[in-house]
């Protein structure tokens, strides 16, 4: 609902949502949609190569700007040396709904694709939730290597993925009922995020 809310899917019934101080009404909804990337936790990958599933199919293959920012984008994304260590690099052609891919590496596509369009806001809706141990550390350090460069909305409820945030909200039946960083509330034995931490045995 939250996300919703910030894409502008739908507009609150009460109270405003505002954006660096303005109100989130005051934008072209167009706009400012195409300032969001997002990326779910049932990633989109098309029966091409990977660089048209990056760049979805722009037509300038052999433009030096739009490779290089195909490039880019992967670096970013923490997936170039995968692609690089494959004997067509970004030709390669990754099968229906990238069959040939493992599930962090489809996420990882989907996070370039999002960064090639150069998003300003970039949410992550349940985006590990479906990976193994291994899968969600790549996502976390492509994650990581991001934080500094965008701003990152972060919806999970595996709370490993949360430990480098720089501000985490909890929510109950709607109502924001903690926040602060990851360590402060794994801490503080009263808080709801301590008590899911220990159900989730997360160190």
């Amino acid at each position: 609902s939250i996300i919703d809310l910030i894409t502008m899917l739908n507009l609150p019934s009460k109270g405003n949502i505002k954006v660096d101080g303005i109100l989130l009404n005051d934008f072209q909804v167009k706009n400012w949609r195409n300032q969001i990337g997002y990326v779910s936790q049932d990633p989109i990958i098309f029966d091409d190569t990977i660089f048209n599933n990056i760049s979805m199919r722009i037509n300038k293959k052999n433009n030096k700007k739009i490779i290089q920012k195909v490039r880019d984008s992967a670096r970013k994304a923490n997936i170039l040396d995968f692609i690089e260590s494959l004997p067509k690099k970004f030709n390669t052609k990754v099968g229906d709904r990238g069959l040939m891919l493992s599930g962090g590496q489809k996420q990882k596509l989907m996070i370039a694709r999002e960064l090639f369009r150069e998003p300003n806001l970039l949410i992550l809706d349940e985006a590990t939730s479906s990976l193994d141990s291994r899968s969600e550390l790549e996502i976390q350090n492509s994650i990581n290597s991001l934080m500094g460069s965008i701003t990152i909305i972060i919806i999970a409820h595996r709370l490993s993925t949360l430990k480098k945030v720089d501000k985490i909200l909890v929510l109950e039946k709607g109502t924001i009922v903690e926040t602060g960083r990851f360590n402060d509330l794994k801490l503080n034995n009263n808080s709801k995020f301590s008590q899911l931490s220990k159900i989730q045995n997360i160190k």
